[in-house]
């Protein structure tokens, strides 16, 4: 069984964006996509036969919108 992906909640996928690239290189990075059943965007980054999920609230009654508030940081 391979890992798919790590799932991290970001307050702004933007940010975030500049600061990874700084320190990681991506084989990929995906345009940032609207999830409206979960109220979050997420934008997905390959990394070797992996990827890292960025999540971002849609919306201040995003389900992660807490976790945000929180710092964010690893969701699943």
């Amino acid at each position: 069984m391979k890992l798919h992906h790590v799932g991290i909640v970001v307050p702004k996928i933007q940010d975030s964006l500049g600061e990874l690239t700084r320190f990681l290189t991506f084989e990929s990075i995906g345009i940032p996509t609207l999830i409206g059943s979960q109220k979050v965007n997420v934008c997905f980054l390959k990394i070797g036969e992996s990827y890292l999920e960025l999540i971002e609230p849609a919306s201040d009654d995003s389900p992660v919108s807490n976790f945000v508030s929180r710092g964010g940081g690893f969701h699943h």
